[in-house]
Parts: structure tokens; sequence; C-alpha cells
């Protein structure tokens, strides 16, 4: 059998060649997303502005409203709360009095922006932070001066090197600065100081102030963000942070961290957290697509190889020889595979990673790793799928008997097997499955839930294909018998005699239409829906939002409301709370809140649905969206308890349910109970409620220009922010459509190209009785047309379906917007591909005369 299965291979190399690249391409993927799961598993951010520290003493995130530590799994809803928690300044002398301590540092962190000469706020290389802090902490770094001197005047600040050239600042230059207390002040730029290594503090500017400046500067309550442990010459480490969990006390809340760059989560952890997910999702992707594509492959491989199955069969051969020869054919094709592709994604590995750094999927310090266990996984995984991908065709090929076989190659049997049509229902029932609770829970999951459902329905489609496609012939024929009297209806006779065949072929064709359409329409309808709910929601007739920066200073708010015009304003801010859920498996979850002041409902509609924001005007209660109430189990009167991110603790009862859109928190909290809670809190917009008759620009002008990082929108960009905000992420999704038209076009080139070149015999007999070359040209090229008919036609139906479950499930109505050059380019790309597929072979197999081919 092994040697039979090396003679087809290499006798039959056009029926495998298309399958071999399917799987090179598909192990190409695997391998390279292996190496690069591996090295950003391996890899942190070099981010670590506590990289002089010997240790840090920090809150613990993890930490549940029970008081017992909750580490946080991959999609646990037990997730860290970021920033972390306060420290109590009494830390400090417990942590000084431990033995082998030489100094520590009590570091505090606030707002703090710079404007340059021109007029702009300075933004570091990476995002916007930009915090202030005492001169103290400059050590933890360590930042040294490189000119000018330390901050010891009340107005005097020390700026990094990097803000300073960004924002053209030298020693002794005059600089307006930005916080949350003052608002704006003028400060002198005292010295210029940088790090030993750029890297260290490349996603945030640091500004440093005089202690006592800090300390004004600075939020309330006594509480730090981390204190810097430095430890004596000679001291070990390890037993020095035991020694100081033992000073700090038994309170789960704190964390003694060796590991320094674990203590401040940077830009570039995150970045790791987005490459993780990136990878994961391609070679997930590439595997269902592989293995969806492959098996239709084989099965049309199969299905062209009836006669010599028959014929083996009539001379002696067993089912289970058949099954072994054909489970030994695609052995090969997986070595031939898995010899090329490894290498090629082991090569591969470092341009990608070079490419998701420039596009700022990953970060900077992803450094490719090529370990053993990917380059074994995707070999292993290589011959796994080609194996799934061949069973079901190899089964049925070697139940099938000899007479039955021979029959069949003559006169296709028009009959569905059973085991078929089960497993099309079976995956329509996981399909309505998927819908059915993606519509229940709605909202932006029940979404992203019913648009599983596409990969299940592209599997029935895949499996019903013979049975969608007999009727469907006809209707695409309607046009090619109107175009075409007598080639196009020869070709109908052909492609309705052979259901499986012309299934088989448009199955790829299934795939690049429904999958691509549904997730690109899918990304578009989203930012419609988000679009109108922004309109919907904004009563406000301004708001000013923040411009390269973190957020507004409250100062902000403060000046405009004495604008004239302006009758009243109502400001936002977003902090991270811990809220107590009743769910199996967590007893609290990090929720991202939104304080909402007294006019807030004046300004801003969130649809309430139960309940009414009363509670939340007077400082008593939260309003929580429908979609996380019907997961954490919350309803209208309970109470719940919330860890407030200085740490306090507090209980408020739950007043409103409301829907929420997408770009919207999904719990409210009394501005006055969070932002008073909340260190250092910036504000995300502030809406402006204009008198009657009044208007509003002039005034927001003149505002604008005076706070550098304000800008005014009204109701049109604020439509449009909501329209962007809901899909922040979509260059994925055109990379995953290409992956996926590159797959299917290979697919469907293998497939058509396989069925015109075994049917030599069938163009020599029509060449015989008088069929010119542009007559059967003609023939091949209308039968095409009619397997892109079909697919076009069922790939559309598989979108549509999906899209109008994913926009019920976000706004409770069939809304499918966008562009509808889409799918008139993957209809158009996937009928290209098929006539050019198909004709190629047949000109070449035509250019001889009919008795030479025959």
């Amino acid at each position: 059998m092994l040697r039979l299965a090396f003679s087809t291979v290499r006798t039959r190399r056009a029926l495998f060649l298309g399958s071999l690249a399917s799987v090179i391409l598909s192990l190409v993927l695997l391998t390279s997303a292996g190496i690069l799961l591996e090295s950003a598993l391996r890899g942190h951010g070099e981010a670590d502005r506590f990289a002089a520290a010997d240790a840090v003493v920090v809150g613990d995130p993890a930490v549940g409203l029970d008081n017992r530590g909750h580490p946080a799994g991959f999609g646990d809803l037990d997730a860290a709360l970021t920033p972390r928690p306060l420290v109590p300044e009494s830390v400090v002398d417990r942590v000084r009095s431990v033995d082998g301590v030489a100094s520590v540092v009590p570091d505090r962190v606030f707002y703090a922006q710079v404007v340059g000469t021109d007029g702009t706020a300075v933004t570091p290389r990476e995002g916007d932070r930009s915090y202030g802090h005492a001169w103290d902490s400059a050590r933890v770094t360590p930042f040294a001066l490189r000119s000018g001197r330390a901050p010891t005047g009340a107005r005097e600040v020390a700026v990094d090197a990097v803000t300073a050239e960004r924002g053209g600042l030298r020693v002794g230059t005059e600089a307006t600065v930005l916080d949350s207390v003052e608002g704006q002040a003028r400060y002198r730029v005292s010295g210029i100081v940088a790090p030993p290594r750029a890297g260290l503090t490349k996603d945030q500017s640091a500004l440093f102030f005089a202690p006592g400046t800090a300390l004004r500067l600075a939020p309330d309550g006594g509480r730090l963000q981390a204190v810097a442990v430095f430890a004596r010459p000679g001291t070990d480490t390890s037993a020095l942070a035991a020694r100081v969990r033992t000073a700090v006390g038994s309170s789960p809340s704190l964390s003694v961290l060796t590991d320094t760059y674990k203590a401040e989560l940077s830009g570039s952890d995150v970045l790791f957290i987005n490459t993780l997910v990136f990878v994961v999702s391609m070679g997930s992707l590439a595997v269902f697509v592989a293995l969806f594509v492959m098996a239709s492959g084989f099965a049309f491989a199969v299905l062209q190889r009836y006669r010599e199955i028959a014929l083996l069969r009539v001379v002696g051969a067993t089912p289970r020889q058949v099954k072994r020869m054909i489970g030994w054919e695609t052995l090969v094709v997986a070595v031939l595979g898995a010899a090329v592709a490894v290498p090629l994604g082991a090569l591969a590995a470092g341009p990608l990673a070079r490419g998701l750094v420039s596009i700022g999927v990953a970060p900077e310090e992803l450094h490719v790793r090529v370990g053993p266990w990917p380059l074994a996984g995707s070999a292993l995984a290589g011959l796994v799928i080609t194996r799934l991908a061949v069973w079901s065709a190899a089964r049925r090929a070697a139940r099938v008997s000899p007479t039955e076989a021979l029959r069949e190659s003559e006169a296709p049997d028009r009959r569905m097997p059973w085991s078929r049509l089960l497993t099309g229902f079976a995956f329509l029932l996981f399909t309505g499955a998927f819908l059915a609770f993606g519509i229940g829970m709605g909202g932006v999951a029940g979404s992203g839930l019913a648009f599983g459902g596409a990969l299940t329905l592209l599997v029935a489609a895949a499996a019903l294909g013979p049975a969608l496609v007999r009727p469907l012939v006809p209707l695409v024929g309607l046009l090619v018998r109107t175009t075409a009297p007598s080639t196009g209806r020869l070709a109908l006779a052909n492609s309705a005699a052979s259901p499986r065949r012309v299934a088989a072929a448009a199955v790829p064709i299934i795939l690049m239409v429904g999958f691509t359409a549904s997730a690109l329409l899918m990304q578009t309808t989203q930012q419609s829906v988000a679009a109108s709910w922004a309109g919907e929601r904004l009563a406000a007739a301004q708001v000013l939002l923040p411009q390269d920066a973190p957020g507004l200073p409250p100062a902000v708010a403060r000046e405009a409301a004495r604008l004239p015009g302006v009758a009243a304003v109502s400001a936002t801010s977003t902090a991270s709370v811990r809220a107590s859920v009743r769910a199996d498996d967590a007893e609290s979850a990090t929720q991202p809140a939104l304080a909402a002041d007294a006019h807030f409902g004046e300004v801003l509609k969130p649809h309430v649905r139960e309940g009414d924001l009363r509670g939340l005007a007077a400082g008593t209660a939260v309003a929580v969206s429908q979609e996380q109430a019907k997961d954490y189990g919350w309803r209208v009167g309970d109470r719940m308890k919330l860890r407030l991110p200085d740490g306090t603790v507090t209980t408020l009862r739950i007043g409103a349910r409301f829907d929420r859109s997408l770009g919207f928190a999904d719990l409210i909290v009394p501005a006055a109970v969070l932002r008073a809670h909340t260190p250092d809190a910036v504000l995300d917009a502030v809406y402006l409620i204009a008198a009657p008759g009044a208007q509003l620009d002039g005034a927001v002008s003149k505002l604008t220009k005076r706070w550098p990082t304000v800008h005014g929108a009204d109701r049109a960009a604020m439509r449009a922010a909501g329209a962007a905000d809901a899909v922040t992420e979509t260059w994925p999704v055109y990379l995953f459509s290409a992956l996926i038209a590159v797959f299917t076009a290979l697919a469907l080139a293998n497939a058509l190209v396989t069925a015109t070149l075994v049917r030599a015999g069938e163009f020599s007999v029509l060449r015989l009785i008088g069929a010119t070359r542009r007559n059967v040209l003609a023939l091949v090229a209308w039968e095409s047309a009619v397997i892109a008919g079909c697919g076009v036609v069922l790939g559309g139906a598989v979108a549509f379906v999906v899209l109008s479950a994913t926009s019920v499930a976000l706004s409770g109505a069939i809304h499918i917007s966008g562009p509808p050059g889409f799918v008139i380019a993957a209809a158009a790309g996937a009928t290209a591909l098929a006539l050019v597929s198909a004709l190629v072979p047949a000109w070449r197999m035509l250019r001889t005369g009919p008795a030479s081919a025959a």
C-alpha cells in the first residue's frame, strides 16, 4: 500500500498539488503562530520604572471583596484590578525597619503633562501617559541629571530627556504644566533627566517636582502607588523580600515583588497580551480553514478516482486496504508539506513579528525564539489535520462495492449518504443554538456569540452541499440558458447530473463569500449601530474631549461652567472597580465604571429599561447594563458591594438597568462616590448644556485655545467618534479575510484544475462528433460559471443569516450596513478564479487533435 501510495502521488501530481499547497500554507502559519506564541509567553516589556529597586511593595490587584486572592486566568471573570490598589503610607516605616533595607522611596504618581514651546501638549513615544513624581522617585528607575539641577522651588520641574526633546524644552525654559489639582500653572525647567536605557520609560513622560510641590499635586488620602525598597550591599534579595512580606503583615491586599517590571502595567505588557490573542486567533483560523478546505479537496479527489478504486476492488483489494492506501497518500502529502512548511514557518516568524511591531500590535521587546515545541507541534498538527480531512471520504470510498463504484464513476449517485445528512443537520442545530443564545444574550457579547454560528453554518453548508446545489443549478441556469442556448444547456445538464462535483468545487467559494462578507460587514454594521446610538444618546449641545492626553483636568469643567450661554455642565470619568456578582465561577468581577454626576441624565440618555436614575443622581444607587445584569445576576433593588480604586469598600443599591450601546460603560456609579475615591481622577468628557437660544461655538473655541489638551465636538462629531470607538481594531479582520481568500483560491483552483484534467476523454468525444475547440471551452466556462453562481448564492445566504442574527443581538432589528462592494468583489474574484482554473488546463488539453487526446 505504501508503494502504491507513492506511485499514485507521483503519477497524479496535479491531483495532490492543491492539497499539498493548502497543507504548506496552513503549516507555515501554524509554525509561525506557535513560535510567536512561545516568544510572547516568555517575553515581557522592557519598560520598568522600578528597575533600580531591589523590591517593590504594591497593592495586589487579585484580591476579591472577600479579602482572598483570586488570580485571574485567561478569560476569567476575576480579572485583575487596574491600576493596582494603593499602599497605606504606614507601610513605609515598617519596611524601613527591616534588616537589610538600606533605604525606601515612597512613590506618589499623579497626572502631570507639560506643554511644549509650540503650544501643544507633549506625549511619550507610545501612548499618552504623562506622570508627575517627587524628585526622590527619580532614583527608582534611575533617572540621572543630564543637564541642570534637581527641582527645589515650588515652581520648578525636571523633565525627562525624550519629553524635553519632543517639546523643545531646555534648562531655564518657562513651560505650562497641566495637572488634576491646579489645572495648569507655569513652571521653570530646572533640569533634564534621562534613565540608563530609553526603553525603561518609553511609554510615559516623567516630570519631577520638589517634594512639597509633589505632595500638593498628588492625590489625597495618605496612600502611595508603591514603596521601592533598596537593599544593603551583599543582602540576598529573595531573603530580604521574605522579611519585607513579614513586616508588611498578613494583609492579602499587598504584594512584595522582586520582579520589579511587574509592579506597573506598561504599554508593552498590553501589547504582549494583544500578540497572544492575535497569534492564537491566527493559528485557530488556520486550522479551521485548512481542515475545511482540505476536507473538501480530498473528498473531490477521491470522487474523481472512483473508477480507479473500483478496479482495485475488482482485482481483490479489501476496504481496509483501500483506506490504508488513501491514508498513506495523505501521509505522504502531510510529510512533504511539513518538510517544506516547518522551516518556512520558522523563517517567516521573524518578518511576521517585525510586521506586528510596525503596525503596533506587538511590542518592540518581542524577540523571536525558535524552540523545538512549536516545530514539532506544527508537524504533528499537519498529520492530524490531513488525516481528519480525508477520513470521511476514505471511509465512504472503501465501503462502496466494486460494481457500485464502477456504476458511480460513469453515472454519479445522486443520493446523499446518511452520515453526511446527519452531519449537516447536526451543525445546523449547532448554528441555531449559537444564533438563539446570541440573540437572547444581546449586546456586544451576544453579537459575538451569534457570529460563532458562521463557522458551524459553513460546515453545514459544505456537508449538505449536494442537496443545496440541486435546486440552485436551474436557478443559476436561467442566465446561462438565455446567454448560451446550446452550450449553456449542455453545461446545465452536466452540472445537474453531478451535484456532488458541483458542491465540492463550490465549497471554497461558499467559505470565501460567506466568512469574509460576514466578518467585514459585521464591522461596518457595528460602526453604523454605534454611530446611530451615539447620536440618539447625546442630548448635550457641545462636548469637550481630551486630545493627546489621558483625560481632562477637573478645572476644565469648572471653567466651562462659567462660559457665557452655558446653563450647566456634566462631567464623566472612568475608573476600574471590583463589584460583587452572583456567578458560579467568581465572587466579584472587575468592571470599568463610569462616574456620573447629577446632570448626567440631562446630557446622556442610557435607555433605561427598568428602574430609574434618581438614586444615581442622589449618590445612593448604581445603574447596570442589561447584558452584564444577565451575566452576573444583578437585579434592580439588590445591594452591590464595591471596592473603589483607592481600596475603600462601599455598598450601593442597584437603581436601574439600561441597554448598553457600543462604546458605553456597563456600570454607572455616582460621581460623588467614585471620583472621591479615585486617586488623581481626570475627566473623560465634559458635556455642556446650553441656555435657551444660546450659541456655544465661540465660547468653546476660546476655551480650547486656552487648554491645549481640549477639543470641542458637536453631535455630528460625537456620532462619528461613536462609530470609530465601536471597532477600534479592524485590521485583523482584513488580515484573516485575506488569509481565507488565499486558502480558498488554492482549494478552488485545485478542484477545478483536477476536474478538468480528468475529462480528456469526454473532450475528445465532443471533438470527434463535431464540437470545435471554442465550443468545448465555452462548455467549460459555463460549467465554471454555474459552480461559481451556486457558491456565491450559498455563501451570500450564510452571510445574510449570520449578519441578521448579529444585528438583531446588537440593535433588536435586522440592520446590515456596509458597502456592497465587499460582496461584489468576493463574488467577482471567485468567478474569475473559477473560470481561469478551468479554462487554462482545458485550453492546454485542446491544443492536440481529438484522436491524439483520446
